[in-house]
């Protein structure tokens, strides 16, 4: 996972925040899935697999980020992956990961009923029975799952042409009816993609999830990002310091002035982002400077003549050059 990865989801797994974005996916922005009926959830799954010689094999996977959601009447896994980049193979990526936290529960389900069984033994309590299909199995016949919803936030730059669905992936060169008959057999796998910039109805989303995810459609316009801060100064000249870091992550940042000193403050984003485009325009002034003393030092021209021609002192231009070798 890149840095920028790790503080997005940091910023994400904050629990209003992170109901906020599945809200906004699941319910059209209805505040179903309140903060206080989320529980983190370990997000490492693994399963055990044997090879032909018997050798047993561990394999762990790391979700980004998954949660409880408990209420009254739900009981569901939300679990979300973030991608700055393009993933060709995301559906089957998914469709593992969220086969593995599966597999995770039902091996606890079955751990847990024999800890059970072996306490009721203990006590010398009645044991209860298992068929040989769910001995087989390890899953009694009225045990149950509880549900996995997986949420793929994409924030990269270009549109999502990668598949949404395992159908994408497959190699089907029938015709349509060919095509049409397998697939009443093959299971299919879909993703839920979030593309984070091309959203069309962003208002389903609130609070500071909506105005940062707004932010995105202006992201590669000087001009209209500038102007798009300045309308929301309000907001961005307050940021905590887990919202500057997603924001320098979506906007592809190197630093933020301070950062490292006001990590309890609030930030002046409006501030950080002039400064990054002015510092952009003075390397643009440098790299062209560097640039013009290399052709004149091609030309065979001396110190003395360059800093004239260049209206800049000597001692400007000999520390350039010698920056330049």
């Amino acid at each position: 996972m890149g840095k920028a990865d790790v503080n997005v989801n940091i910023w994400l797994s904050e629990k209003k925040r992170f109901a906020n974005l599945f809200n906004g996916v699941i319910y059209g922005g209805r505040q179903v899935i309140l903060p206080e009926d989320l529980e983190e959830v370990n997000p490492v799954s693994s399963v055990s697999v044997k090879n032909r010689a018997g050798k047993t094999k561990n394999m762990k996977k790391y979700r980004d980020i998954i949660m409880k959601w408990r209420n009254q009447a739900t009981l569901v896994l939300l679990a979300n992956e973030s991608q700055d980049k393009i993933h060709y193979a995301m559906p089957h990526k998914v469709m593992l990961y969220d086969g593995m936290d599966y597999e995770t529960q039902i091996r606890n389900n079955w751990k847990n009923f024999n800890d059970q069984r072996k306490q009721n033994k203990k006590a010398g309590q009645p044991l209860e029975h298992l068929t040989a299909g769910e001995y087989l199995s390890r899953f009694r016949k009225k045990d149950r799952l509880i549900p996995i919803i997986s949420l793929v936030f994409y924030y990269g730059s270009e549109p999502w042409d990668g598949p949404v669905d395992l159908y994408d992936m497959f190699q089907l060169e029938g015709t349509k009816e060919e095509n049409e008959i397998l697939e009443k057999y093959l299971p299919n796998y879909k993703i839920n993609l979030v593309d984070a910039e091309r959203l069309e109805d962003v208002e389903k989303f609130s609070d500071d999830l909506q105005v940062i995810l707004t932010m995105l459609r202006y992201r590669d316009s000087k001009e209209e990002l500038t102007d798009y801060i300045n309308e929301n100064k309000k907001f961005f000249q307050n940021v905590d310091y887990e919202t500057s870091q997603a924001m320098k992550a979506f906007l592809n940042m190197k630093q933020i002035p301070g950062e490292a000193e006001h990590k309890e403050e609030m930030i002046d984003m409006c501030k950080a982002i002039q400064e990054m485009y002015d510092d952009g325009v003075q390397h643009g002034r440098d790299e062209l400077l560097k640039e013009l003393i290399q052709r004149k030092l091609q030309k065979k021209k001396t110190l003395d003549q360059i800093a004239e021609e260049l209206e800049e002192s000597v001692e400007f231009i000999g520390k350039i050059i010698k920056e330049m070798q």
